[in-house]
């Protein structure tokens, strides 16, 4: 399970964007500990409905599970433009971020030895 607790969101949000396209957009740090902390936001404005931001929410965190230890702190800001969001846009735009990072964790941090 990703952990999500003391995660420093201006610290992370910060940075460069590692990806972005436009249903979200993903900062990426190095952490010191040994897993993965992820923190999610997505403001009200853009999904009015508490259930339906928490089922993204969900949808978030199970996608990006296969993350779990690795040393990063990752941040998501929904910014999708549509009235209410689409599974099939979401899942197609979390793999395409999913990738991004591992690309750069692999090259950048050497974190897959």
């Amino acid at each position: 399970m990703l952990l999500s607790a003391g995660i420093d969101f201006n610290k992370v949000i910060s940075t460069k964007p590692v990806s972005k396209d436009e249903t979200f957009v993903v900062h990426v740090t190095q952490n010191n500990k040994d897993k993965c902390r992820l923190g999610i936001s997505v403001p009200k404005t853009k999904i009015k409905n508490a259930t339906e931001r928490n089922k993204l929410k969900r949808v978030i965190r199970h996608t990006l599970s296969g993350l779990e230890f690795k040393p990063m702190d990752i941040v998501l800001v929904y910014r999708g433009t549509a009235k209410k969001y689409d599974a099939k846009i979401v899942s197609s735009s979390l793999g395409f971020h999913k990738d991004n990072i591992v690309n750069l964790t692999e090259h950048n941090w050497k974190t897959s030895e």
